[in-house]
């Protein structure tokens, strides 16, 4: 075929397809439009999943009746002018390309009233195909009803998803914009039925519960934002104890914005690690605020993704902030309740550098499952659990991120009476609002973590030689791990050397491992622990997964019988960790039954 010029009508449905996807695609769009135009209540009414029909009516500015039809041209908006910055850009929309784009794959009719205006416009589309603007009787705002969506591109109409599909991606769409603009009234109606509503009330508790309901608005805790920072984070951010199975309930603003981004989510997810089991995820509201130079807004044709001129700043900041109201407000999980409790005794005051920042690093992600070390005949000797606190007393006064902090005050578990063992797994105590069980196999997990990390950030981590090498045998592969990570690994207190091609002899262990790792055991304990970090990622955390595998292969097990003063000495180094309330792995190491669900359950009130 020779070289030629589309005719207008093709290009303008094939540059459709960049902007408007799908349904959801279109009312967010129209939406976007509705926040820029500085509405405060959006309606959104759907029929057949947007295939059928889109209506979007608010309350906004408005347009005048003769800008009506120039909005629904190419590249037409209000919201740029020549002189513009491109990269400062603080508004939804500013390609013009909605409307136009909208329209030449549907048809479009607009009802809009400026709010200098006593009189209403209307103007219509059909395909592409223009009307004269005519008057209508209409309040303040506008209305957009779009109809026959892709009917005049049956291929892109045949990869839709059934009504319901599409009707699920608007929902959650709106969700996020609704949980970024609080101050918003937003409703979603489809097919005559009320799928979604917030008050707009300004507090985004209100909008959280209005999308995810009352038992989820009252487990969030909330980001306050530091209006002196140029880079800062507000929003609310779920207790440990409430968690979802996939990301998508994780919603990221950036100023004002809602966009797509892994490393942000990566962020928050590593906030989470320590507090969280593998594979679990929060339900994350973070509303972002940078410098408007600092974002280029325009590397995405759907504006689902920006670009950032300082994006590890941005990362640090996400992650500093949600991490630091998690270190002060995780709470012991409540037996039963499927909830935090809310006790203020149970509170945690996060330990602070002196720059404002949380001590970096604790907690990884891999499993934490008690019978990982099930195969080995030899069990850590109880005793260690004394030695261990005499130990854990000696830094009682040291900051386990490498800064002193004795001028921060730090509050511990409830007093605990320790009634005794149950199942030789749970450590049974009665504390001042009810019963408590201790995992002891988490708890002391929780304890040799913090005191092997430590020791490792302070380069004193203690080496026990083996009496006699070991040589180890490693899978395909796994030498590049090894030689990646060796410092690491010798920092800690392995002593390794490679002894041919995919061999290694074992000549030291971590002191923490001296009583489990002896003779050929090290190696299996070494060849554990190259496993289960294999996937481990880089740098930080990387580190923390080690650490927390040596502390998981060092710590007393379920099936262990520990005497009375055993298990005291073991909630008494409890008490003396930063994060008590969760092992390395994110599991929980200590869990109440109030007194007041007791005495439900007895019937005495």
């Amino acid at each position: 075929m020779p070289i030629q010029v589309l005719s207008n009508d093709l290009a303008s449905r094939i540059a459709a397809g960049e902007v408007i996807e799908r349904p959801a695609s279109v009312v967010k769009e129209l939406v976007e439009n509705s926040l820029d135009a500085g509405s405060t209540r959006v309606d959104v009414h759907i029929v057949g999943g947007g295939a059928q029909s889109i209506t979007v009516v608010d309350n906004g500015d408005g347009i005048p009746a003769d800008e009506l039809s120039v909005a629904f041209e190419r590249f037409a908006t209000s919201k740029i002018d020549e002189s513009s910055d491109l990269i400062a850009i603080g508004t939804l929309g500013f390609r013009g390309e909605a409307l136009p784009s909208i329209s030449s794959v549907a048809r479009v009719e607009a009802i809009s009233r400026h709010r200098d205006s006593d009189a209403g416009a209307r103007y219509l589309v059909d395909f592409g195909k223009t009307s004269p603007v005519e008057p209508a009787g209409a309040p303040q705002g506008t209305r957009i009803e779009v109809a026959g969506l892709f009917k005049n591109v049956p291929a892109r109409l045949k990869f839709l998803g059934s009504a319901g599909r599409e009707l699920s991606r608007i929902q959650s769409m709106l969700a996020s914009l609704a949980l970024i603009y609080p101050h918003v009234a937003f409703s979603l109606n489809s097919d005559g039925r009320e799928r979604m509503r917030t008050i707009g009330s300004g507090k985004l508790v209100d909008a959280v519960l209005g999308v995810y309901g009352a038992k989820v608005a009252e487990q969030m805790l909330e980001i306050k934002l530091d209006d002196s920072a140029a880079f800062s984070v507000d929003g609310l951010v779920s207790s440990p104890s409430l968690n979802r199975s996939n990301r998508t309930y994780i919603t990221i603003s950036v100023n004002g914005r809602w966009i797509r981004s892994r490393r942000l989510s990566y962020a928050i997810e590593q906030a989470y690690h320590g507090f969280l089991p593998e594979r679990r995820f929060p339900i994350a509201v973070a509303r972002i605020c940078t410098p408007l130079d600092d974002v280029d807004a325009n590397v995405h044709p759907a504006k689902a993704e920006v670009r950032f001129l300082r994006e590890d700043l941005v990362y640090s900041v996400v992650q500093r902030a949600v991490r630091g109201i998690l270190s002060a407000s995780a709470p012991v999980h409540e037996l039963g309740a499927g909830r935090a409790s809310g006790s203020a005794g149970l509170l945690r005051t996060p330990r602070l550098a002196n720059d404002g920042s949380i001590p970096r690093g604790f907690g990884g992600d891999i499993s934490g499952s008690s019978t990982v070390n099930s195969g080995f005949s030899k069990w850590p000797d109880p005793s260690i659990i004394a030695e261990q606190s005499r130990l854990t007393e000696e830094m009682d006064g040291a900051d386990y991120g490498g800064t002193s902090q004795s001028n921060t005050p730090k509050e511990t578990l409830p007093v605990l009476r320790v009634i005794g063992q149950a199942h030789e797994t749970y450590i049974l105590a009665e504390g001042p609002d009810g019963v408590y069980l201790v995992d002891q196999h988490a708890a002391h997990e929780r304890v040799m973590f913090e005191r092997i990390r430590h020791r490792f950030d302070q380069n004193s981590s203690e080496s026990q030689p083996l009496l006699e090498p070991v040589t180890v045998d490693l899978a395909p592969g796994v030498m590049i791990t090894v030689q990646e990570h060796l410092d690491d690994l010798n920092q800690v207190g392995w002593g390794v050397e490679e002894f041919g091609m995919n061999s290694l002899i074992v000549r030291s262990v971590p002191a923490s491992l001296a009583t489990r790792a002896s003779g050929d055991g090290a190696g299996q304990v070494f060849v554990r622990v190259l496993d289960e970090l294999r996937e481990g990622g880089t740098g930080e955390t990387w580190r923390n997964r080690m650490v927390a595998t040596i502390a998981c292969h060092s710590s007393v097990r379920a099936g262990q019988i520990l005497s009375m003063e055993e298990c005291k000495d073991l909630i008494r180094q409890l008490e003396k960790t930063e994060r008590p309330n969760t092992c390395p792995h994110g599991r929980p190491t200590i869990v109440q039954l109030a007194i007041n669900d007791l005495e439900r359950e007895f019937k005495r009130r």
